[in-house]
């Protein structure tokens, strides 16, 4: 948490509004990232590989977030 931030619950709008800048930063630069770890263009199988390893680990962090 950010010093000075006041805990407050986001509204749905504001949610998808962040899950969209969100995406649109990513997307921005998957690119970049995967050309910084690999010297080569990679297949559109790899890339949906990355991102569903990507959506699973989200995935999984959330289903313990909701254990507690």
């Amino acid at each position: 948490m950010y010093k000075g931030m006041t805990i407050q619950q986001l509204t749905k709008e504001q949610i998808r509004a962040i899950v969209n800048r969100l995406d649109n930063v990513v997307g921005n630069h998957f690119h970049d990232a995967i050309c910084a770890e690999v010297d080569e263009e990679v297949e559109d199988s790899d890339v949906y590989e990355i991102k569903k390893r990507l959506a699973l680990d989200y995935l999984e962090e959330w289903q313990q977030f909701t254990k507690r």
